[in-house]
């Protein structure tokens, strides 16, 4: 399936000129980017950002007509792609891996990422992340009635007394 990546119309040297990055580690960076699927997609973003507009209008209109979803769709995604052409979030991104790697850890993280383990990894972590946050948050409900009664008998234990 093609798939539109943000780097539309890529000028390596409107990042280098505008963060002031190495030349090769813009391009090592540009690479990994692309390796790994971190590289934001234009349709995902049209999705995502459809969505969270449509889930507002239709909590305060919910007679949005039908027809009106389209129409959203069509201007998010002209949006989008007028924002990814402006290349301001590919120079976000540049400045981020730029400020925690070295050129030698991102051409490492390249050569990794290129490995079977390494597309592995890439396949499976969305799922891994999502998994382990519903993980985390079920703990966080088991363990929060304990926490509430261990806190509040120290604190009367304490003579600290707190509302109901």
């Amino acid at each position: 399936m093609w798939r539109a990546t943000i780097f539309l119309c890529f000028s390596l040297s409107h990042f280098v000129m505008a963060d002031e990055i190495d030349p090769a580690k813009a391009q090592a960076i540009r690479e990994l980017l692309q390796v790994t699927g971190a590289e934001a997609n234009q349709e995902q973003l049209t999705s995502t950002f459809t969505q969270q507009l449509v889930s507002v209008l239709r909590a305060s209109n919910t007679t949005l007509p039908p027809d009106a979803v389209q129409m959203i769709t069509d201007e998010v995604a002209l949006v989008v792609a007028e924002q990814l052409r402006s290349e301001v979030l590919q120079i976000k991104m540049y400045r981020i891996y730029a400020r925690y790697f070295t050129l030698e850890e991102i051409q490492g993280l390249t050569e990794f990422n290129r490995s079977e383990i390494g597309k592995k990894a890439n396949q499976v972590m969305p799922i891994l992340m999502r998994e382990s946050m519903n993980a985390a948050q079920e703990w966080s409900e088991e363990i929060g009635p304990v926490l509430s009664a261990r806190v509040r008998k120290k604190l009367e234990a304490e003579g600290v007394t707190i509302g109901r």
